[in-house]
């Protein structure tokens, strides 16, 4: 093979570059990234509360989303790292919604992929969209609209949608569709010219994605936490994603894989993050009543064990992992007194152990009912015995702003 000369080699990278930088614009090489909202995926969900009940096909779907941090720029990632097969995504637009939902005029733009209109997603893959300029405040909403020429059940997180007939992405008011549940292909929102310096992902179950609230995208704990960083002075250099799956398991696959599993992907990948809060164990406590799943039972040890490796793993990519104490949960459909016992164990270690994290926050004792711990604050919960209310919510996010108020913002 004959070899190029130096003169030829420099022609040639010259070349590359120059395409490069026509295949990329500046900003998405040069831009430093940080999410704004997060969606882990799950998995198809036919059978869901309020569901479509069946893929789409020739449909365009909305998806709400509120993003948590001001931004100049943006772009929208779409999943299908679940999925076994190709989806393909016709087109694509995002748009500004006021309070009430409706679009803010002249503010629709349609998104773009490596400067194409559609793309097909791979299997087993996640996709970026070309950066999209548009000034946000932190707490705005923006919806996203996707059309799916062909028959396609994304393996997403289920959202509330709107889902329409035919290509309506470019089309801001729409009339005659139908707001069901299905898989929101959009699995997070990053941004650019954010202030914030420290990225948190609160990473858990229902109780981080926040079952029993009101709104979760605005009175779950990791919700109320972020107003209450952003209200404070010394710490209004924090953002906070939610990275909660309702039914989610350390150890084993539930709602969406189990979450040592998916930490690396929903954690140690998430565009920006300096520190996590981890939340998790509850359900893998939950007493098992089904014959042909009791060899997922798991012990308190084996709990730990699964802590261990999670902040094992984010410390070896400079993530400072903050614990969360198990909440009370006798009274709920699947406590027992074993399963109280193994709580109290693995409460106890993440006690005796704080040091190693980077933060314990105590929200069992925070959430006890008094004069009887072992039970969730009464007035506080929504009756399960298992998720708080919107009272308990804000309790949560009270409990968690003292822990991240020990690493104070930098000064100006």
């Amino acid at each position: 093979m004959r070899l190029q000369s130096q003169d030829s080699c420099r022609t040639t990278l010259h070349a590359i570059c120059l395409a490069a930088a026509f295949a990329f614009p500046l900003s998405a090489q040069t831009a430093d990234w940080t999410a704004a909202w997060t969606a882990p995926p799950i998995g198809y969900e036919p059978q869901i509360r309020d569901a479509l009940g069946r893929p789409f096909s020739d449909e365009t779907a909305r998806q709400l989303v509120r993003v948590g941090t001001a931004a100049s720029e943006l772009r929208v990632r779409l999943t299908n790292e679940l999925g076994e097969k190709p989806v393909r995504i016709g087109s694509a637009s995002i748009m500004r919604v006021d309070a009430e939902g409706k679009p803010i005029p002249d503010s629709l733009t349609t998104l773009s992929f490596g400067g194409e209109p559609s793309v097909t997603i791979p299997a087993r893959a996640p996709y970026l969209s070309d950066p999209v300029p548009m000034a946000l405040d932190a707490g705005e909403t923006v919806s996203v609209s996707i059309y799916y020429p062909d028959e396609a059940a994304p393996p997403a997180h289920a959202q509330m949608l709107d889902v329409v007939s035919g290509d309506m992405s470019e089309t801001a008011l729409w009339s005659g569709s139908k707001r069901v549940r299905a898989p929101g292909i959009v699995s997070g929102i990053d941004v650019t010219g954010a202030e914030q310096t420290r990225l948190l992902v609160a990473f858990g179950d229902s109780i981080t994605e926040g079952a029993g609230a009101s709104d979760a995208q605005t009175t779950s704990w990791p919700a109320q936490l972020a107003r209450l960083l952003a209200a404070n002075g010394g710490t209004d250099c924090w953002a906070v994603v939610n990275a909660g799956i309702s039914g989610n398991r350390l150890l084993h696959d539930g709602r969406g894989p189990n979450a040592v599993s998916r930490f690396d992907r929903d954690v140690l990948a998430v565009p920006g993050v300096t520190h996590a809060v981890l939340l998790e164990g509850i359900n893998d406590i939950g007493e098992i009543t089904d014959p042909a799943r009791t060899w997922q039972s798991v012990t308190a040890e084996q709990i730990i064990g699964a802590y261990e490796q999670l902040l094992a793993r984010a410390h070896a990519r400079n993530v400072k992992l903050i614990v969360g104490t198990l909440l009370p949960y006798e009274g709920a459909a699947y406590a027992s007194a074993e399963g109280e016992e193994k709580r109290q164990r693995v409460n106890g270690w993440i006690r005796q152990n704080a040091g190693r994290f980077d933060g314990l926050i105590d929200f069992d004792r925070a959430m006890s009912e008094l004069g009887d711990p072992s039970v969730m604050r009464l007035a506080e919960q929504i009756g399960d015995h298992l998720h708080p209310n919107d009272a308990g919510y804000t309790r949560m996010a009270q409990t968690a702003l003292p822990v991240l108020q020990n690493e104070r913002c930098p000064a100006g």
